[in-house]
């Protein structure tokens, strides 16, 4: 085994959409470790060949007794998608927890924006669930089609989260709703955008061009991953107050 990675199991999976898997793994090495909000792990995945595949996914929620929870997009294009797709209760998983936080939560600011796609979801429910009752959240996704689209039961806070449906070039659909919303003041707002890299960009150019976004405070992290309908994604490495990057696949 490489170093840094541990063998866990599958302890539970399901279908938290017709497209969404939720999978649910342990190991008696996690118990009393905490993920942090924001947190990722990378996933190896064998090969026919002998070899592996690697994949990074963001940790949703997490137990004291040494489970966490990922949610896959079934979209069946890559390894990691066609892994959650046919995985089962008790199978060895190789994973690696990340030694740097992806994408952290600012608790110095009264509100908190999230944007981004499919790849985006997971990471966001987990800042969302650690903050205070007061905070202010809005939160919008941009997915390929409703059947990508969270249950209501699943989310933090159903009543701040939007969706809409992709049309054209990743990240216009999305522009288009943000620029009919009224936003917080951008002094005391952090904005959390993550996603395939066109959509960054469209969000991170309206958010400073037009909604006047402090320049001097966005870090964009372009990746230059594929796009949510490619192989193979999971998560985004933001950094900075102003968090923008692509997501991992």
């Amino acid at each position: 085994m490489p170093q840094g990675f541990e063998v866990c199991r599958v302890s539970a999976v399901r279908l938290m959409s017709s497209q969404v898997r939720n999978v649910t793994i342990a190991a008696e090495s996690l118990a009393g470790f905490a993920f942090e909000p924001g947190a990722d792990v990378a996933i190896r995945l064998p090969r026919g060949d002998g070899g592996a595949d690697e994949r990074h996914y963001s940790v949703w929620k997490s137990t004291a007794e040494g489970k966490f929870d990922l949610c896959v997009v079934l979209h069946g294009l890559g390894p990691g998608s066609q892994w959650a797709a046919r995985c089962a209760v008790g199978d060895p998983v190789e994973i690696s927890r990340s030694r740097a936080l992806p994408i952290a939560l600012d608790r110095s600011v009264e509100a908190h924006l999230l944007f981004g796609d499919e790849t985006s979801i997971a990471s966001a429910e987990a800042l969302i669930r650690a903050l205070p009752a007061e905070a202010v959240v809005l939160a919008c996704f941009e997915v390929a089609s409703m059947d990508r689209r969270w249950p209501d039961p699943e989310v933090a806070r159903p009543e701040a989260v939007r969706w809409v449906d992709r049309a054209g070039r990743p990240g216009s659909a999305l522009v288009s709703w943000l620029a009919r919303q009224s936003l917080p003041s951008a002094n005391s707002t952090t904005a959390y955008v993550t996603g395939e890299a066109w959509l960054c960009a469209m969000v991170h150019a309206h958010l400073v061009r037009d909604r006047g976004f402090p320049t001097g405070a966005v870090a964009p992290c372009h990746t230059g991953r594929p796009s949510p309908d490619r192989p193979d994604h999971g998560r985004a490495q933001p950094r900075g107050r102003f968090h923008c990057a692509t997501a991992g696949r």
